[in-house]
């Protein structure tokens, strides 16, 4: 008759922890507590891009110049998420979108958004629109039928720019986003091709302030335009 096995206390008292640990690493497998952006990039894809930690400091109605060694606010402070570190050719979008956010105090006005902005399209391919989104809401839509460039200038209604919220400082939230359209199917990586929007300058402007230097006319003010260019077709805001 083979012996039998007699486990001690202890034995079965570490047989226990170790079930015990792994019931809690299942549940947090199933269950995961993470900030909502892991969730929505690593978990549910449902982002394209993982947002950076910056202070989205900005000096509003300063020019924000993403090319080095040009004349403008360089630090980089308000690149958010789904665009490329400034570069000699700007800063470049990869997925789905790419967000630029501002923390700044904002005045009792609208603002003007201009941007200088290029595509890596021609005239070959057809018309590819993008959508710029500000807290939510479509301001506008730029139109790249070819790798021309497209100077944008967009008004921003009070009522919309305040729809972000405030930050722990008390600064309200402008997150200004650039949707791209998909062009192709998913790659080797399962990552989807998409338009890749260059940016090489932005600046945000109190409308008063706009008119007042001449940036924009003061008959305009009183509508909203979409983009605004001499190079190529841009569409006006969605309604």
């Amino acid at each position: 008759m083979p012996p039998l096995y007699r486990p001690r206390a202890w034995h079965l008292i570490v047989v226990a922890f170790i079930a015990m640990f792994d019931l809690v690493v299942l549940y947090m497998v199933l269950f995961p507590q993470v900030t909502p952006e892991y969730r929505a990039y690593y978990i549910t894809r449902s982002a394209s891009c993982f947002p950076r930690i910056i202070s989205g400091f900005y000096p509003l109605g300063e020019p924000i110049s993403f090319v080095p060694d040009r004349n403008g606010y360089k630090l980089d402070t308000v690149r958010w998420c789904g665009f490329m570190p400034p570069s000699t050719t700007g800063i470049r979008s990869f997925g789905d979108y790419g967000i630029i956010r501002m923390q700044v105090p904002l005045p009792d006005d609208d603002l003007l958004l201009t941007f200088e902005s290029w595509a890596n399209t021609d005239s070959s391919k057809p018309e590819r629109d993008v959508d710029v989104v500000v807290n939510g809401e479509n301001v506008g839509t730029l139109a790249f039928t070819s790798a021309a460039r497209i100077n944008g200038k967009m008004i921003i209604p009070q009522t919309i720019a305040r729809l972000g919220g405030k930050d722990s400082r008390g600064n309200d939230i402008l997150e200004i986003k650039f949707v791209v359209p998909r062009t192709g199917p998913p790659g080797t990586n399962s990552e989807p091709i998409t338009l890749q929007l260059r940016l090489e300058s932005m600046r945000v402007t109190p409308l008063k302030q706009a008119v007042d230097a001449g940036v924009l006319e003061a008959e305009d003010t009183a509508k909203s335009q979409g983009a605004d260019s001499s190079s190529a077709p841009a569409k006006k805001p969605k309604a």
